[in-house]
């Protein structure tokens, strides 16, 4: 089955509700302002039956001046038009914005639906017909099907059904994609089923008992009860499908208009970069308007940056950057109307070509030369390769295959299978399962810096044999505010280390070859400082005192701190927080714990602990952390968490290891 919509499009009171009635025995006009003054308001739902057995759903838009926004809302996601153009008036001014609507909205085919044919004689009615298709010779229309019809005697019903049904079946299918989206255009309740919310399916799936997010907005997820297609219940409900769908979770008070639906959470965009036209070229849009912006049922007002001359890059006529005044979900290729500010006038209409853009403070050739190639491949059916490349190049820093499939508005699946068809141009790290995208060019830079970042390290520390830790490094490049920055920077180390220019010594990173540079006087004070932390034997060392020691021996306070971090290099003693203890004293008492536990079950009392060790408690406390955080014990707690009497010590598995490794 092809899942189609079609929409209605016309001046206001051409008859397109009545017409609709007449296809369908369906009523569009359902709210009592509509009854009472005989025009429609909201959007109206039915659908059509055709001859060969698909069912087209049908969107009876508004044709008044002051309902076009709704009119947009409801020409999203459909596939053809009904153009509604009556015999007696001919094409009329809403008639000509609803026809650069559609063709801004990207919609190609369509049939037209010459009303009131009982109001005019046969003559009126062909002329009328002759310059209606003349006229639609410069539009996307071009060659619809012109078909008389009458509401009210129900003449050319026949004709137009089979009209409608041959274009139908001109159309390919839609590209269902994975990611389920809709906007919503009504939610109301249902008396012992709860909320439920009608669309037209933007694209995807959704299948009964599946999850849905609704956005923008943080709020719970969102569970489907039951789904309706046409008036059926459904199981499932794909893109280009009328749905209805009775959601669980959802509170109508949280829902605003311009909201939608998903099966996944999207990241919100307050700007975008766009390819815009124009609906009178005779006046060009200035460097900055003041515009409303309306993309399916969002509408917000925007500030809109023209970054290039009207018609001057490839046939393009505007390529813009928008800044909307408040957050929306917006993807790769969705299109949109541009309105002045009081929705008096319909400006034009273009579609996304970069949903998460950086700020354009300066426009230059470099930059329209990007967004001209990057709209040339979001036009092309297999720039998924270069798509990716500019998105890798806009920001330096590591992507996912997600972050980059949403960006472009396509599945992992899709962008995966895109990637098969040429040579990447990107560096791509695997990590376990994890593939990480990279600019080639910002993944240089960023190996050029770690370079820089270590050599500045071992400058000032040059007697220290040790470097910096990954989360070190990751700090200084900004790179751990991303989720899969530790990764990359992990996966790039290695990388320039096979490449024989870093060393991994302790845990640490150093530049290749690196070594530390003391002379003999140092290396005397440095023998001097160690001799002073073993002399504290089971106490624990204090380092204002040490520091007057070193004072008196005329070596300065700094310099016993660097002494300290080469000790640690050399793993000759042992930090935890900002105290120490010599590594041989750990060695020792560590082992006599380790045995004692292991002769005991595994499990020892605070109190056996101390009469072993001994010494002052706070040795005890921070022998105790350092073991403790080598996670070689654990500590119990009993009723009472604050006594140590009520305490006992216990190997972990790593512990017992180590006692079945040392024989104990």
């Amino acid at each position: 089955m092809n899942h189609l919509i079609i929409g209605t499009a016309g001046h206001v009171d051409h008859g397109k509700t009545s017409l609709i009635k007449v296809l369908t025995n369906i009523d569009c006009d359902t709210h009592r302002e509509e009854k009472e003054r005989g025009i429609t308001i909201n959007l109206g739902f039915s659908h059509i039956e055709l001859p060969h057995g698909d069912s087209l759903g049908i969107v009876d838009v508004p044709g008044h001046k002051d309902f076009i926004n709704t009119m947009v809302g409801g020409a999203c996601g459909i596939d053809m038009v009904l153009l509604v153009i009556a015999a007696d008036k001919g094409i009329m001014p809403q008639t000509i914005e609803h026809i650069n609507i559609i063709t801004a909205l990207g919609i190609r085919k369509g049939v037209v639906a010459l009303t009131k044919i009982d109001l005019v004689d046969e003559e009126l009615a062909e002329i009328a017909s002759f310059e209606i298709s003349n006229y639609l010779e410069q539009s996307t229309l071009k060659g619809a099907p012109v078909v008389g019809f009458s509401s009210v005697t129900g003449e050319g019903k026949e004709e137009l059904i089979n009209a409608i049904a041959t274009v139908a079946s001109q159309l390919e299918p839609r590209k269902v994609g994975s990611l389920f989206r809709m906007y919503i255009d009504r939610i109301f309740t249902v008396k012992g089923f709860g909320s439920v919310v009608t669309g037209s399916v933007l694209g995807g799936k959704i299948e009964v008992g599946k999850d849905l997010y609704l956005l923008p907005g943080n709020f719970p997820k969102l569970r489907v009860r039951s789904l309706e297609r046409h008036g059926s219940q459904v199981e499932s409900v794909v893109a280009g499908d009328r749905a209805a769908i009775n959601l669980i979770g959802i509170k109508n008070e949280d829902f605003i208009r311009g909201m939608m639906i998903a099966d996944k959470q999207l990241s919100e965009t307050l700007m975008v970069d766009a390819a815009i036209s124009s609906f009178d070229t005779d006046n060009p849009f200035p460097v900055w308007s003041n515009i409303t912006f309306i993309s399916g049922t969002f509408e917000s007002q925007a500030r809109m940056h023209l970054l290039s001359n009207i018609g001057e890059h490839n046939n393009l006529l505007a390529l813009v950057q928008i800044h909307l005044n408040k957050p929306a979900i917006l993807l790769v290729k969705d299109k949109f109307i541009i309105r002045n500010t009081s929705c008096t006038l319909t400006l034009g209409g273009g579609y996304v070509i970069d949903a998460s853009p950086l700020h354009h403070r300066k426009i230059t050739p470099k930059l329209i030369d990007y967004l001209t190639g990057l709209n040339n491949n979001i036009l092309g059916d297999y720039g998924v390769i270069q798509l990716v490349i500019m998105e890798l190049k806009k920001e330096p820093r590591p992507f996912s295959p997600d972050e980059i499939a949403q960006r472009l508005s396509i599945s992992v699946a899709e962008l995966e299978e895109g990637l098969l068809k040429g040579e990447h141009g990107f560096r791509s790290y695997l990590g376990g399962e994890q593939v990480i995208y990279m600019d080639e060019e910002h993944d240089k830079k960023f190996a050029h810096r770690v370079l820089n970042i270590l050599a500045e390290y071992h400058s000032k520390n040059s007697m220290v044999s040790t470097g910096l830790e990954v989360k070190e490094i990751g700090g200084k490049l900004g790179l751990l505010a991303y989720k899969t920055g530790k990764l990359y920077l992990e996966l790039l180390l290695e990388r320039i280390k096979n490449e024989g220019l870093v060393d991994n010594v302790h845990g640490t990173w150093i530049v290749k070859g690196h070594k530390p540079i003391m002379d003999e006087k140092t290396l005397e004070e440095i023998s001097w400082l160690e001799n002073q932390i073993l002399s504290y034997e089971n106490e624990k060392p204090v380092l204002g005192e040490i520091e007057q020691r070193a004072e008196a021996n005329r070596i300065q306070k700094n310099r016993v701190k660097q002494y300290l971090s080469f000790l640690a290099g050399e793993r000759k003693i042992i930090f935890f927080n900002n105290d120490f203890l010599h590594a041989n004293v750990v060695d020792k008492y560590r082992d006599m714990l380790i045995q004692k536990l292991n002769n005991n079950n595994g499990i020892i009392l605070f109190s056996e602990y101390k009469e072993l060790i001994g010494g002052t408690k706070r040795f005890r406390s921070l022998l105790l952390d350092i073991i403790e955080a080598e996670k070689l014990i654990e500590l119990k707690k009993g009723e009472n968490i604050d006594s140590e009497t009520d305490t006992s010590i216990a190997l972990t598995h790593l512990g017992k290891h180590l006692a079945n490794k040392r024989q104990f």
